[in-house]
């Protein structure tokens, strides 16, 4: 994948994750979106082949400040490698912003074949909700109640 595809497929899962979570909750979601990124550190043992880790890299545990989809890419993209993974979802929101989280899996690759949600039609992309109040959800798991995004936070 190059760097143009990524940056696509981070578009594509925002552009899903977005109105979802306008649907599940009462807050007035901006239309201006930044990321806040963190890449684990964990590895699992024996990489296959094609899979890389960074450990000597600065940027593993650390959370990045709120930042544009085009600082997503370069901070991302490293020795032409990315994560296997990324789970995105809503985390936050200010008068400007939609805040959406980025938590990224540590092993890199440069090979599709290590690339996780490819049937999500935009990997390594993983579309969250944000967490869920359990009154929000019926016994069947459906969301029968808005809620505030930040009712955990409170």
């Amino acid at each position: 994948m190059n760097k143009e595809e990524f940056y696509n497929n981070l578009i594509k899962a925002t552009d899903t994750v977005y109105p979802l979570t306008c649907e599940m909750v009462i807050n007035k979601l901006p239309k201006n979106f930044k990321y806040v990124v963190k890449i684990f550190s964990n590895f699992r043992e024996g990489l296959e082949e094609g899979e890389m880790t960074f450990p000597d890299v600065e940027k593993l545990n650390q959370t990045t400040a709120p930042i544009e989809a085009k600082e997503v890419i370069e901070i991302l993209w490293m020795d032409h490698a990315i994560p296997e993974w990324i789970n995105i979802q809503v985390e936050d929101y200010d008068e400007n912003y939609t805040y959406f989280s980025l938590e990224c899996c540590g092993r890199y690759s440069k090979l599709s074949n290590h690339l996780y949600h490819i049937k999500e039609g935009y990997p390594p992309f993983h579309s969250l909700s944000p967490a869920l109040p359990s009154d929000s959800l019926n016994e069947d798991d459906e969301i029968i109640s808005k809620f505030d995004i930040n009712w955990n936070k409170q």
